[in-house]
């Protein structure tokens, strides 16, 4: 009888610390962070053109305007629509952003930034620059649009945000368009020779 009171006891003794470690568990947290990555496209294709402007022009990242669209042989500006292109690449974002598009020159200008035209001449042609996410098959634009409207100022730039809703998923990989157009409104001053020219600048930043 000891012996077997003895063994009961023991098993007794077993269950209660059994039990006792069931009602004190140990936890192990395991946890990462995905890092907020926002990428322009790498290139950029030509998609569309309006007033005549084709793909011909855009190679790389270099948009080449032809003089027949921007000066006759008189030197006066070609009047007209917007002679503009849409270009598009896939870029990539996982988390709300800003769109930004700055104009290094404030339009396509000849000579110094920002410099004067002499007396009876202009050297500035005003420019409309627009950067979105799109859906890919057709122009639609997916969330905000950054654009900046017949700049003439040189740094003059047009921030949107990008904020993440329940309407508004992140982008993910996607298309993204860059419209660049130039302004012809009627305009009877003539041109100064020379190469005009502006850089574009767009950038993706993760605001969250």
């Amino acid at each position: 009888m000891k012996t077997m009171i003895t063994i009961a006891a023991a098993t007794a003794l077993l269950a209660a610390a059994g039990g006792a470690a069931a009602q004190s568990p140990q936890s192990v947290t395991v946890g990462g962070t995905a890092p907020a990555i926002c990428m322009l496209p790498a290139s950029y294709s030509f998609v569309s053109g309006n007033a005549g402007a084709t793909g011909a022009g855009f190679s790389g990242q270099v948009w080449s305007i032809p003089p027949s669209a921007f000066a006759g042989t008189d030197a006066t500006p070609v009047p007209g629509d917007g002679y503009a292109i849409r270009v598009r690449g896939t870029g990539f974002c996982n988390t709300s952003h800003t769109i930004e598009v700055k104009s290094a020159r404030g339009g396509l200008s000849e000579g110094a930034q920002g410099a004067a035209a002499p007396a009876g001449f202009a050297n500035r042609r005003n420019m409309t620059y627009r950067a979105h996410w799109t859906n890919g098959s057709n122009s639609t634009p997916v969330g905000p649009v950054a654009e900046i409207v017949n700049v003439s100022s040189p740094g003059a730039q047009s921030t949107s945000a990008y904020t993440v809703s329940g309407t508004l998923p992140p982008p993910g990989s996607r298309p993204f368009d860059v419209v660049m157009s130039v302004q012809r409104p009627p305009l009877a001053t003539p041109l100064v020779a020379g190469f005009y020219w502006d850089t574009v600048t767009v950038t993706l930043a993760p605001s969250s």
